[in-house]
């Protein structure tokens, strides 16, 4: 919602704010693949999930605490962390594919500022979903899981748009 607040004109500062929430992130994953802790992005062994999943939604939580004055922000940093948590306490049974549920989460959170771009973003939510099986790195089940994620925030996203 940062960037929903810079493209609407609210907040110049949240798209700041976004950018040192991800810029920290970044960081993160950077040393961890240079001390070897992380060999790639994506965290794909398991017993790094954990630390993982703690930082994204640590951050995540950060920047909601950072722009609680934005009840846009907040409330999509709110639901992005319970994607976040919801996803590391699945992957202790199975893979969930962050990329899906984060592709329709993006897709709600276009949807809540302009319908048309929320369903515009639908093809392509579809198209990472595909591509996580295609590329070997999830099975359709562990997608169908960040799917049945991605899908129950982006509602919670829209039902607090309507709201709002």
């Amino acid at each position: 919602m940062g960037a929903i607040s810079v493209l609407d004109g609210a907040d110049g500062w949240a798209g700041a704010r976004l950018g040192v929430v991800f810029g920290a992130l970044c960081a993160c994953v950077l040393i961890g693949v240079a001390t070897g802790r992380f060999n790639d992005f994506d965290v794909s062994e398991r017993q790094r999930r954990p630390t993982f999943y703690l930082l994204a939604t640590a951050a995540t939580l950060a920047l909601g605490a950072w722009q609680r004055d934005d009840p846009q922000t907040l409330a999509a940093s709110l639901i992005a962390a319970a994607v976040l948590a919801t996803c590391g306490v699945l992957n202790r049974c199975t893979k969930v594919s962050l990329h899906t549920a984060f592709a329709l989460y993006t897709a709600g959170l276009w949807g809540a500022w302009c319908m048309s771009a929320g369903l515009g973003a639908l093809p392509a939510s579809a198209a990472v979903a595909w591509s996580r099986v295609h590329l070997g790195r999830h099975s359709w089940s562990e997608v169908r899981w960040g799917t049945l994620v991605g899908l129950m925030s982006a509602v919670a996203l829209l039902l607090f748009a309507a709201r709002s």
